[in-house]
C-alpha cells in the first residue's frame, strides 16, 4: 500500500509540478546563452541591492548631519542667508542662535554686513515677540542685561545700543578719522554708568546745550517710564551730514529683562 502524500506533495501534484525536471537536468540543458542571461539577471539583482543600500546610506546620513546645530551654524557663519530668519530659531535652538547674533555683530566686511543686517533685525523681532523663558533669557545674555541689580535706566540704554549697532556698539568714524561720539540726555536723577560704546561718552542733563562735532553722533533721549515695566527712547544716528535716521523704541520688561517691543521710523536720509 502506498505511503499517503503530504499536503505540499498534494499542492504539487494538483498542480502538475510534480513532475518539473530536477536542478541538475537544467543545468545541463543550458546553453551559453542562457548562461549569459543568468548571469545578466544576477548582476543586475547584485547592483540593484548594492544601489539601494548606498543610496539609502548616504540620505539618512546627510540628514543626520543637516539636523545638527553644529552643521546649520558653521553654514550660517559663511552665509547669514542661507536660512530664513524663522528657520534658523527652529532648527539652530536658543544656544546657537545666541552664538550666531554674537559672531555676526562681529564682522566687519561689507558683504556680510549687508547680508546680516535684515537677518538680525528679523530674529531680534521674533524673538521679541516670544514671552518664553528660553527666548528672553537669551535675549537678556544678547543685550548683556543679565544684572539685575543694575539700574533699569542703563539696562535700557545698554540694550537700545546694542538692538541698534550690535554688541561691538560700534559706528564708523568720518573720513577724517574723527571717532562717532554717543550723548545721552539724562533726567539728573538718573545714575550714570558704562554702556560699552566704542568712542567718547557724553552725558547731558537736561539745561546742558548740545555739543558740537564734526563726526558722527547718535543722541538718545531721556527714558520715559510709562510704567514700571514699560518705557520710550528717542534715537537719533546721525553717520555723515547726509545719511542718518531717528528712531522711537518701546521697550518692555519680560522677566526682569528688557527688550525691545517695537520700532518706529521717525525719519531716515
Amino acid at each position: 500500500m502506498p505511503e499517503p502524500l503530504s499536503p505540499f506533495e498534494e499542492l504539487l501534484s494538483r498542480w502538475e509540478l510534480d513532475d518539473l525536471p530536477s536542478l541538475q537536468r537544467i543545468i545541463e540543458s543550458m546553453d551559453p546563452i542562457a548562461w549569459t542571461l543568468v548571469l545578466l539577471l544576477m548582476g543586475a539583482v547584485v547592483l540593484g541591492v548594492m544601489f539601494t543600500m548606498n543610496t539609502r546610506h548616504t540620505f539618512l546620513k546627510s540628514d543626520e548631519v543637516e539636523a545638527t546645530p553644529e552643521v546649520l551654524l558653521a553654514r550660517l557663519k559663511q552665509d547669514p542667508m542661507w536660512l530664513t530668519p524663522i528657520s534658523i530659531i527652529n532648527r539652530l535652538g536658543a544656544e546657537a542662535t545666541l552664538e550666531l547674533l554674537r559672531y555676526g555683530d562681529q564682522i566687519s566686511a561689507k558683504e556680510w554686513r549687508f547680508k546680516w543686517s535684515s537677518v538680525r533685525e528679523e530674529l531680534l523681532r521674533l524673538l521679541s515677540q516670544q514671552n518664553a523663558f528660553g527666548p528672553t533669557n537669551m535675549l537678556a545674555r544678547y543685550y548683556e542685561s543679565t544684572n539685575v541689580e543694575e539700574p533699569d535706566s542703563l539696562r535700557i540704554r545698554r540694550t537700545v545700543l546694542i538692538h541698534k549697532l550690535g554688541q561691538r556698539r560700534y559706528l564708523d568714524p568720518a573720513p577724517d578719522g574723527t571717532p562717532a561720539q554717543l550723548r545721552l540726555q539724562r533726567h539728573p536723577a538718573e545714575q550714570m554708568g558704562d554702556l560699552g560704546f566704542y568712542g567718547p561718552t557724553v552725558w547731558l542733563d537736561g539745561n546742558q546745550e548740545d555739543l558740537v562735532t564734526d563726526g558722527p553722533i547718535i543722541e538718545m533721549s531721556e527714558i520715559t517710564f510709562k510704567t514700571v515695566n514699560e518705557a520710550g527712547v528717542y534715537l537719533r544716528i546721525q553717520r555723515t551730514p547726509t545719511v542718518g535716521g531717528g528712531f522711537h523704541l518701546r521697550m518692555s520688561k519680560r522677566r526682569k529683562t528688557w527688550v525691545v517691543a517695537e520700532e518706529t521710523i521717525e525719519w531716515t536720509l
